[in-house]
């Protein structure tokens, strides 16, 4: 999953990316079904990244980062940086992170030279990856159960 933060500042435009991957056991297998069946399997994945995305979300949301704790969801104080966080499904892509126009999210998770860096993305992402792993152990069963018939 790719988390993109953008961050606007002195009328410059500051992008920075956070890259975080998750291990796909039978992804050889996933290849060769979309060759036989392209439609199921943009509809199985399009129903994995969905869920997957739902569970990086509660993960932000329902666990908030406390304060001098050592991790959590997003940290709240007023709720903006929590409530802000968009996301966006493509056919094979997944995306959230802060609002673009949320420019205390670099600082809150990124740190400053006075504040403590709390790295909620990360920790949320440690945090659901076994469920994310189950969530594409369904999609791989759903579909080689549809290409069995």
């Amino acid at each position: 999953m790719e988390v993109d933060l953008l961050e606007d500042a002195l009328c410059k435009k500051i992008s920075y990316h956070i890259n975080m991957s998750v291990q796909l056991i039978g992804l050889k297998e996933l290849k060769a079904a979309v060759r036989r069946n392209p439609q199921r399997i943009i509809l199985e994945a399009r129903n994995f990244l969905s869920r997957g995305i739902a569970e990086y979300k509660k993960g932000i949301i329902r666990n908030p980062w406390k304060i001098g704790g050592t991790g959590g969801g997003a940290p709240v104080r007023t709720g903006n940086l929590r409530d802000t966080h968009f996301t966006q499904i493509s056919r094979f892509t997944a995306m959230i992170g802060p609002d673009k126009f949320n420019r205390y999210a670099k600082f809150v998770h990124e740190g400053t030279r006075k504040m403590k860096a709390r790295p909620w993305l990360e920790y949320v992402k440690k945090d659901k990856d076994s469920a994310i792993q189950k969530h594409y152990s369904t999609m791989l069963a759903n579909i080689t159960h549809d290409l069995a018939k």
